[in-house]
């Protein structure tokens, strides 16, 4: 069965390339421009995981992560930071506010997939994907 990932940025070039890799490893996307988006989109859509930036318009990573928390219906979906400030954020701070791991902008393809299977686990293959929507591959 796929798995579907949110990705909450801001930044457009950056959203579409992860969203992308991501895409070509099986999985479903969606993409959130701020934190209101996300926090909508995650009420709506129920991701297996969110990647959150911190600094957004509208409403920032940590505001939509504590409203994703309150939320019965998505409490306990795995939230992970992904944010250029690194240096700037405290890491145990974010785990314990209920972030689940901290990536670093920018987030190399390989690191960010290692992360992603590590958490809600691989992606699905065309094979599975054929099967899950029904289709019927052609003979050779």
């Amino acid at each position: 069965m796929s798995r579907t990932i949110l990705l909450a940025d801001d930044h457009e070039d950056n959203r579409y390339a992860l969203l992308t890799v991501l895409a070509r490893e099986g999985y479903r996307t969606l993409g959130a421009s701020n934190g209101q988006e996300a926090v909508d989109l995650c009420r709506a859509h129920l991701p297996d995981l969110v990647l959150m930036d911190l600094a957004m318009p509208v409403m920032d990573g940590r505001t939509a992560l504590r409203l994703i928390k309150e939320d019965p219906r998505t409490a306990d979906i795995p939230v992970v930071v992904l944010t250029a400030m690194a240096l700037s954020v405290d890491r145990d701070r974010l785990v314990a506010e209920g972030f689940v791991e901290l990536l670093t902008k920018p987030c190399m393809p390989p690191h960010l997939i290692q992360e992603v299977r590590r958490i809600i686990g691989p992606g699905c293959t065309e094979d599975e994907e054929d099967a899950e929507s029904g289709a019927v591959g052609a003979e050779g």
